[in-house]
């Protein structure tokens, strides 16, 4: 069957049409992984602190931050911070470490600016660890 000579060209009026939606959604799945996983390594990196606080409680001169950065090697460039109240840390109480960051976007599509004077990026995300000292 022969295509009709008023059909020519419509695959690539279709792609022309579909192709910014698919990269859209493309750049919103990386996106969202990349920040899942950086949620999930401030948690683990929140925890390692914690447990290192609570374990060592005793000992002068703890170093949480260090301890916590080092549980969670792909926080690393992300200017990550991290406090805690370990100084305070007595048999049977509560260690809390917290670390925070503010993530950009790796892409710049979802950046403050480009979608408007509201944009979705830099997320502020934070991760919690809470143990009891002298476990």
């Amino acid at each position: 069957m022969k295509p009709k000579k008023n059909e020519r060209g419509a695959v690539a009026v279709e792609m022309a049409l579909l192709l910014p939606v698919l990269l859209l959604i493309l750049i919103g799945v990386i996106e969202f992984g990349r920040a899942l996983n950086v949620q999930v390594s401030l948690t683990e990196a929140a925890r390692e602190g914690a447990r290192y606080a609570a374990v060592h409680y005793q000992e002068g001169g703890l170093n949480v931050s260090g301890k916590a950065l080092a549980a969670a090697p792909s926080l690393s460039g992300l200017g990550v911070t991290v406090t805690d109240n370990a100084a305070g840390c007595a048999p049977g109480s509560n260690v809390t470490v917290t670390t925070n960051v503010s993530l950009p976007s790796m892409s710049g599509f979802l950046d403050a600016g480009f979608f408007g004077a509201r944009g979705i990026f830099p997320l502020n995300m934070q991760g919690v660890g809470v143990m009891r000292c002298g476990g």
